[in-house]
């Protein structure tokens, strides 16, 4: 059945991830009609400073003006 993959940045409290799992299988139940039971969300958490866009660190200070840069 199906499976949701969430990747995102650490720092998130447990509350925010419990609600964003919990959006998810609401989202995917409405969309595909999948018996509630057999939807898995996995959220995975990734330290800011192993994510780079656009060659920015996502560490950098100025990560958000500099990871938009073209």
């Amino acid at each position: 059945m199906p499976i949701v993959r969430v990747t995102t940045w650490d720092g998130q409290d447990e509350q925010q991830v419990r609600e964003l799992m919990i959006a998810l299988t609401d989202a995917v139940l409405h969309v595909t009609g999948a018996p509630r039971d057999k939807i898995t969300v996995l959220v995975e958490e990734v330290p800011r400073a192993c994510w780079a866009e656009g060659g920015s660190v996502g560490t950098d200070p100025d990560f958000a003006v500099a990871s938009r840069q073209h």
